[in-house]
Parts: structure tokens; sequence; C-alpha cells
């Protein structure tokens, strides 16, 4: 940031970390940092526009902000309504909206993006890293498909496990936990619970707060 201060790559990825470790200050002032940033851009889909769509939809889920809704889908309109939209940066504008969905609880929009990002399962979007079927899950989920959503967040588990991305293990245990605890089938509220350990126990260890008092917050409704 010393050398290139606004650099849209960097200050995306800051914002996820912060986001991850709960640093509502740091957050804040690299949140800053994007907006002022994106008004200096010229508008379009260029890396300045893109890279925060995604950024900060997925740093607004964990830390539970509602107040930056409208730059996120204004930014990732921006991208994909244009006709020079690579595949790259329309990409990180469908994680946006696919995000903002999951916490809005908008059906419409997330069956959407569901269908657009669908392609990509099996694969980790390197660009925000995020697993695509964690996601797709979520999404499922979002727009009432259980049962699809638990497929696509038992692929997330297997790929996570074998790829070693812990981070993404915790939030796909976590997330996993919702469906399962929602569809409330024979066995369902059992694996919920050792999910829920697994990723309290993994949230722990690398200190990812947000996801750790999500993880608590769960387990005192169910009496654990």
């Amino acid at each position: 940031l010393t050398i290139a201060p606004l650099d849209p790559r960097t200050l995306s990825s800051l914002v996820i970390l912060d986001s991850q470790v709960g640093d509502p200050i740091l957050a804040e002032a690299h949140l800053q940092q994007v907006e002022e940033m994106m008004r200096l851009a010229v508008p379009g889909p260029n890396d300045e526009i893109s890279h925060p769509a995604s950024a900060v939809a997925i740093a607004a889920r964990a830390m539970g902000w509602e107040d930056r809704a409208g730059m996120i889908e204004d930014a990732a309109r921006t991208v994909l309504t244009s006709p020079f939209a690579t595949p790259i940066l329309a990409n990180l504008a469908r994680v946006g909206l696919g995000m903002l969905s999951v916490q809005k609880g908008d059906w419409d929009m997330a069956n959407e993006q569901y269908e657009a990002i669908e392609s990509r399962k099996g694969t980790l979007l390197l660009i925000p890293s995020i697993v695509a079927d964690r996601l797709l899950g979520l999404l499922a989920h979002t727009g009432g498909n259980l049962d699809k959503a638990s497929e696509h967040f038992e692929e997330s588990l297997a790929f996570c496990r074998t790829g070693g991305y812990r981070p993404e293990l915790a939030w796909t245990c976590c997330d996993y936990a919702d469906t399962l605890l929602e569809r409330n089938n024979e066995g369902d509220r059992a694996k919920a619970m050792s999910l829920l350990e697994e990723s309290l126990a993994i949230s722990s260890e690398l200190g990812m707060r947000p996801l750790m008092e999500r993880v608590l917050s769960r387990r005192e409704i169910l009496g654990a």
C-alpha cells in the first residue's frame, strides 16, 4: 500500500482479511480507501469497480454490514451491463451479487446468480478465493433448494479438505450446518452439530472472530 495505496487487488484482499479476523477499525479504514479508489475510477468494467464488488460483499456478510448493499450492487451491475467486461471481471461481479443476495435473502437474485455460476462448480474462484461450491450452496439455500445446497456443501467440504483451504472449510461447515438445521431431515441435526464443532475449532485456531461468534450463536440456540 505504501507504493500503490489505491491498488484495487491489494485493498480488496485487505477488506476480506479484515472481515475474517473481525477488525472493525482496519476494515473501516480500508473500506474508506476502497470508496475513494472507486470515486476516482472511470466507471466501467475495470479492476477498480469489479474487485470491490466481490470483496465488500464477502466482508459485509462476515461482519453483518448492511449499509454497503447499494455500493455492491451498483458496482456489480456496472460491470455486468458492459459489453467489454472480461470473464474474470464478470465473475467478480457475480460473486458480489451472489453474496449480496444471500445476505438479503433475495430469492430471485440468488437463482439468477446460481445459473450464472453453476458451471464453475468443483473449482476455486481464485479471485476472490472462494470455493465455487460453497457459494453455490449458499445460493441454492437462499433460492429454497435445500437438497441441492447440501450437495454443493458436500462438494465444498471435500474440495477444501483435499486442497487444505482451512478458512473456506470453516465457513463451509457453518453454512452447511445452517442448511441442515433448516431442512431438518433425519440425522441433519446431529450432522449440523458436528459441523459446527469443526467450524469452531478451525475458526478459533485461525482467529476468525466473526465466524466464531456466528457458530457460538447457533450452538446457543441449539442448547449445545
